[in-house]
């Protein structure tokens, strides 16, 4: 019990680490701790160690993500809504709606998956075939929602845009998938708002140090609700990302705050139901669980009983550690030229996308924030620059990608 709760700590700790710095996930460092093994005395501490790592990471992250604007796939929608509670004076009200939606969704997530875990691997299998024309219903509900003609246009051409230099990009043998997404997101949601608003002559105001919500229990609650079935069904459906489920959770009326409750929500029970989708459908789901496929191989009931002790600890432990960070760094932040700041973190992400990316991540992060700029521009909503992802995803499952990517000749 003292090793394994040393390890969580451990793993804890390295997941604040991932958490706070700009562009980084778990997916990332994977193969760096699959070579720590010979560290650990058993197969179950490495495992623990890569759970309490990805569950604290998912909770930190959206400290850079809503006061830097630097995000990663499943925070990239949340900069937009958290930078407008900072600039209101608001920023920890913003962390605290994610770590709201975070543990409300991971105990209802629990209860729901225990309830419903005979169910997913039949739900699993019909669904693959028809993944692509549920991705392409999101997409034209996604643009029709802009109701006005002029900005039904707009918002076609931003996602057309948006989904064509996503494909050649994701496609492309110049970087990987997973290393382009970080200057693609950044570019299109992060760097875009931070050079609209340095234009704009915007300032971080004073911090409000209250604690309160504006928020009515009822709408927390149902927003929880659509953030956990979400969620889950991200984990379940191949293709479905965090992101597309977002994009069409806002849709149906997630907006401000509710969003922020809702997106921390899916991004909790999606790495829930991941982590243990060896055991309910068979197949890893996301990078941390191909992880505990390599160590631990097939799951048992009680190795579930185990993981699922280890996500509760650590998730209870970075929710508090999130919440300290949260009241403090907003409060820092005001004190600075706002300007300056901004000017700061695109300088900053600028560098880590040419570190880790060389000249040609430099090129894709320019190309994102014009497109970025383009649907602030238009007037329309940034979600529908998510076609960078949905437009890849439905050339995947239709089975289209061999000859997209023969006449593009990437």
């Amino acid at each position: 019990m003292l090793e394994i709760l040393f390890v969580s700590l451990l793993g804890s700790s390295f997941g604040i680490a991932l958490g706070l710095l700009p562009g980084m996930h778990i997916n990332n460092v994977i193969p760096l701790i699959l070579s720590l093994s010979a560290f650990f005395n058993s197969p179950y501490l490495l495992a623990i160690f890569v759970v309490s790592t990805a569950i604290t990471q998912i909770f930190v992250s959206y400290i850079p993500s809503i006061f830097l604007g630097a995000p990663e796939e499943g925070t990239s929608l949340a900069v937009l809504p958290g930078h407008r509670l900072l600039l209101e004076g608001r920023g920890y009200e913003a962390i605290k709606l994610t770590v709201i939606g975070s543990v409300g969704s991971l105990i209802f997530g629990i209860i729901v998956i225990t309830l419903l875990k005979d169910v997913f691997g039949y739900v699993y299998e019909i669904s693959r075939p028809y993944i692509h024309f549920c991705i392409s219903g999101v997409a034209v509900f996604m643009i029709l929602s802009e109701k006005k003609a002029k900005k039904i246009l707009s918002a076609s051409l931003v996602f057309a845009l948006s989904g064509i230099f996503g494909v050649m990009v994701l496609n492309s043998s110049v970087l990987s998938s997973k290393n382009a997404l970080f200057p693609i997101l950044s570019g299109l949601f992060g760097l875009s708002l931070l050079v609209a608003n340095t234009s704009e002559k915007s300032k971080i105001p004073s911090q409000q140090g209250d604690s309160r919500l504006n928020i009515s229990k009822i709408e927390m609650i149902k927003s929880i609700f659509l953030g956990t079935v979400a969620g889950i069904m991200v984990g379940l459906l191949p293709a479905i990302g965090v992101s597309q489920a977002a994009t069409l959770v806002q849709l149906g009326g997630g907006e401000g705050r509710n969003f922020l409750v809702t997106i921390s929500g899916i991004n909790v029970a999606n790495e829930v139901f991941s982590l243990i989708s060896l055991f309910l459908v068979g197949n890893p789901r996301s990078g941390a669980s191909v992880a505990i496929q390599t160590i631990l191989g097939e799951l048992s009931g009680w190795d579930v009983v185990l993981l699922v002790g280890v996500i509760c600890f650590t998730s209870g432990l970075a929710a508090v550690i999130t919440l300290y960070l949260g009241k403090k760094i907003p409060k820092f932040l005001a004190r600075l030229n706002y300007k300056m700041i901004s000017i700061s973190i695109i300088l900053f992400v600028s560098s880590l996308v040419f570190i880790l990316n060389g000249p040609a991540g430099i090129l894709i992060l320019l190309t994102a924030i014009s497109i970025g700029l383009t649907a602030n521009y238009l007037g329309i909503r940034k979600g529908h620059c998510m076609g960078c992802l949905l437009l890849p995803s439905i050339m995947f499952f239709a089975g289209l990608n061999p000859l997209i990517i023969s006449i593009l000749r990437i």
